[in-house]
């Protein structure tokens, strides 16, 4: 065999390939809700507040749309996500 091959399965060997996988998952997971749930919050409240400041030119459905429906479904998406990755992460600690 090959000095290559020797230290290819030396590799394989010293990981296991489930715990590689598992910690790659964490660390996902960690880094979107540490740092990609915040950039969605600041978007969605820029947003939502954009939204909210134009419904006072509104009248109608526009207004109660812009006033409540988009906000509510924007924060509650938000909500969820940040509810979702939360249980990804006490999940594995169960």
């Amino acid at each position: 065999m090959s000095k290559w091959t020797d230290v290819r399965d030396g590799m394989l060997a010293a990981l296991d390939a489930s715990d590689v996988v598992e910690s790659a998952k964490q660390q996902i997971i960690e880094s979107l809700s540490n740092e990609g749930v915040a950039a969605l919050e600041s978007v969605a409240d820029k947003f939502v507040t954009q939204v909210q400041s134009q419904a006072a030119s509104e009248t109608g459905w526009n207004a109660i749309r812009d006033r409540f429906v988009l906000p509510l479904l924007i924060n509650g998406t938000v909500w969820t996500i940040k509810f979702v990755l939360s249980k990804s992460t006490t999940a594995e600690n169960n």
